[in-house]
């Protein structure tokens, strides 16, 4: 798994995007509106361009919604994008069957309903599911929020409860479906499990095949032919020697988060919200004191699998290793760049530019 969020060094982020791994050549990074508190991507969901942003509304901003997500929604509405965003709003509100609980939160929320109403868009709440529950009180102040293009995309909203080791957060999950029209090939030739001596039999075939047209190369047209069917004769060669691997749709936990690991978590979590409950006058400590030994259990752990990974390694082939070098290693991605008159670039078309 990844994680996106704003590249400031300054202030510690309040908000993220976090992906699988297969993902990350899918997604493109918006610096332009990434802030502290809002971390947009912007990406294809059935084939159209989509805005996926984060976004944490502080209790205390006067403005609500703040600017930062403004900026989100005018820039999806200027360049005509879907919008889906999920957000921390911190405002109370009976629209999305959020009990009041203040005078500040009831004031927000109308401020936020208003906001909403007036540029068109949609709360994707359903239900009265509480999204947030901290052993004391529940409430309803996460919402997902989108335009019309991004409405038309969501699909079987829920506020799931775990109430198991998965979730250390105050915060349910908050799941939806995307719809979509197209359906993906779940499957992919995996380079480890290449029979390479049918590899061989069968290039060399090809090559025989197609000897004549490699032999009379004399123009720049041919060359530029020879080269297009030499890569076709690899492939081919590669595809009759390797069979399709079947890709899961089930995300897999990583490999230190063991059983020990997720009985660590879920011990923290009881702790602090029975210290929240009894309003205990040491949940600071109370607080401190769980998280740390969960964290030190969890980063042994790391450290063991690490060690173990490695070890598998140094045991298997060249190529294996090669391969799963290739899997495990973060890849340079194409991102924003300032252009000479100041402002960031806002596509991979401007980048390259």
């Amino acid at each position: 798994m990844r994680t996106v969020s704003s590249s400031s060094t300054e202030t510690r982020p309040r908000a993220c995007i976090y992906h699988h791994k297969s993902l990350c050549d899918k997604l493109w990074i918006l610096d332009s509106l990434n802030t502290r508190d809002c971390t947009v991507v912007q990406t294809k969901v059935d084939g159209r361009d989509t805005i996926l942003a984060s976004c944490y509304m502080d209790r205390n901003d006067e403005l609500c919604p703040p600017q930062a997500f403004r900026d989100v929604v005018n820039y999806a509405k200027t360049h005509k994008l879907g919008l889906i965003a999920g957000s921390d709003v911190n405002a109370h509100n009976t629209a999305w069957n959020s009990r009041i609980c203040d005078k500040k939160g009831s004031e927000r929320g109308d401020k936020l309903l208003e906001y909403i109403v007036e540029n068109q868009l949609f709360i994707e709440n359903q239900g009265d599911t509480p999204t947030f529950d901290n052993g004391r009180w529940t409430n309803a102040i996460d919402l997902t929020i989108t335009n019309q293009l991004g409405h038309d995309l969501v699909d079987r909203w829920n506020v799931e409860v775990t109430g198991d080791d998965r979730n250390s957060s105050d915060h349910n999950y908050i799941t939806f479906r995307a719809k979509s029209d197209k359906t993906s090939s779940p499957n992919f030739k995996d380079i480890s499990k290449t029979n390479w001596t049918v590899y061989e039999e069968k290039l060399e075939l090809l090559m025989a095949t197609n000897a004549d047209k490699f032999s009379s190369i004399d123009s720049i047209d041919k060359l530029d032919e020879a080269a297009d069917l030499l890569s076709k004769t690899v492939l081919e060669a590669f595809d009759s020697a390797t069979e399709l691997t079947y890709i899961s749709s089930k995300i897999r936990p990583p490999a230190w988060d063991t059983p020990q690991v997720k009985e660590a978590r879920k011990d923290m979590r009881e702790k602090i919200r029975e210290a929240i409950k009894r309003r205990d006058p040491h949940y600071d400590k109370v607080k401190v004191d769980s998280r740390k030994t969960y964290e030190k259990l969890r980063n042994q752990t790391w450290s063991s699998k690490f060690r173990e990974f490695c070890s598998k390694l140094e045991a298997k082939s060249d190529t294996k290793r090669i391969s799963s070098l290739i899997k495990n290693t973060k890849t340079t991605r194409l991102g924003t760049i300032r252009r000479s008159n100041g402002p960031l670039t806002e596509s991979p078309a401007e980048t390259l530019e």
